[in-house]
């Protein structure tokens, strides 16, 4: 109710009275009520107002303070640790075939070792995921090879044979496509071969996704990632 509609009320109300002092009372007592009623209702409408507007800056401030906050960048240096260029990660543009080469070697060599020291195969088989997205056929592959059955586990393998890793070359094939050439050496634990070495070859599908926040970039940073590979015997 406005101010204008408050006067036209009180006049109307004066203007009606009778002469009756009961009724004129009567009138009287139910034009005061229905303006405290009225003001009620308009302090109920404020209020909830207020509220409402409370909730949403609360809402809103929720979802800012959700949103990551870490920057991620990436350092490059030369052989003498000296910084070359510095950048966002979020925004750099895909790793010098130089840091992919090394990753790749990395990666097989973390996969395929088997080694007694049960602290350091963990590692590997903990840095080997930080490669791989869980969608991808690379890890569908990576959960076979570690765990498709017991004898394939690298802890079970390590009760009796330790196998040894040699990269010999990581060349790219296109865009998003790698080869790598190894040997792989199988020893018993008293350091004889039980099989002779074996040359390896295998393909690689990779892409890059910049890391978003900080276990991210602890894990990959430079966000390289295997899509999915194959291996086999090279002949």
């Amino acid at each position: 109710m406005s101010l204008k509609n408050l006067f036209r009320g009180s006049e109307k109300s004066q203007h009606e009275l009778t002469d009756n002092p009961f009724l004129n009372a009567r009138k009287q007592w139910n034009f005061i009520m229905g303006d405290m009623v009225s003001s009620r209702q308009m302090w109920q409408f404020a209020g909830l107002f207020g509220l409402l507007i409370g909730l949403a800056g609360i809402a809103g401030m929720t979802y800012i303070g959700s949103q990551s906050k870490f920057v991620p960048y990436l350092v490059e240096v030369d052989k003498l640790g000296s910084t070359v260029s510095v950048g966002r990660a979020d925004r750099a543009a895909p790793a010098d075939e130089r840091i992919t080469r090394a990753m790749l070697a990395s990666w097989l060599t973390h996969t395929r070792t088997v080694t007694t020291d049960v602290s350091l195969q963990r590692r590997y088989i903990q840095d080997a995921y930080g490669m791989l997205n869980p969608k991808d056929a690379a890890t569908a592959k990576t959960n076979e090879w570690f765990n498709g059955s017991p004898e394939a586990s690298p802890f079970k393998r390590a009760e009796t044979v330790l196998v040894n890793v040699e990269i010999q070359s990581v060349l790219r094939q296109s865009e998003s496509s790698w080869q790598i050439d190894w040997v792989e050496t199988t020893r018993s634990h008293d350091g004889n071969l039980t099989k002779p070495p074996q040359n390896m070859r295998g393909l690689f599908t990779i892409y890059f996704i910049p890391p978003t926040n900080e276990e991210q970039i602890l894990r990959n940073p430079v966000g390289l990632y295997i899509k999915d590979y194959s291996w086999s015997p090279a002949t």
